[in-house]
């Protein structure tokens, strides 16, 4: 393993755990209850996909940009689910 894929893999879980703090901050603030704990962890799923798959993707898709949007849209469309 080098040091790019380390570093690579690094950001991804950032950007899924900035994303679920960012989740869960949000749910306090704005939603008188708790949501179910799936709606919580959806950044984080996306990271596990991430791990499990992303090498066998081809490299046009296999971007930790990619990653990271998905993890944060993942956030956005389950506080969206969550409000409704």
């Amino acid at each position: 393993m080098d040091t790019e894929s380390v570093r690579t893999d690094l950001g991804v879980a950032a950007a899924a755990a900035g994303s679920t703090v960012a989740l869960a901050i949000a749910f306090a603030v704005a939603l008188p209850t708790e949501p179910d704990f799936y709606l919580q962890a959806a950044p984080l799923s996306v990271y596990f996909v991430y791990v499990f798959i992303h090498r066998k993707l081809p490299d046009s898709v296999d971007q930790p940009a990619m990653w990271s949007g998905l993890a944060v849209a993942a956030a956005v469309g389950a506080f969206g689910l969550a409000v409704l």
